[in-house]
């Protein structure tokens, strides 16, 4: 059994992540394969599996806001903002 995240913004990031894939109407299928990464992985980084979300790259992280972005709504877009610039200055 993988271990989940104790960290804040892991949990944050996990539950934005996922809001973001609904919000859009994707399912993790459909998003796993325009990230080009496994059903599995998209399954990890929603349940903030530690090795998952401390690992999810940059790269992921943007591909995952092109794919999801435009069916996000602002409240959502404007929170997952605020988390990647809070990451930043940290």
């Amino acid at each position: 059994m993988a271990l989940k995240s104790s960290n804040k913004i892991h949990k944050q990031k996990a539950h934005l992540l996922k809001q973001m894939r609904l919000e859009a109407g994707l399912t993790q299928q459909a998003l796993a394969s325009r990230l080009k990464v496994s059903r599995e992985t998209v399954s990890a980084i929603e349940n903030c599996h530690f090795s998952a979300i401390s690992a999810l790259s940059d790269d992921i992280r943007e591909d995952w806001w092109r794919a999801c972005a435009t069916g996000a709504t602002k409240e959502t877009k404007m929170s997952f903002m605020n988390l990647v610039t809070r990451i930043f200055r940290i």
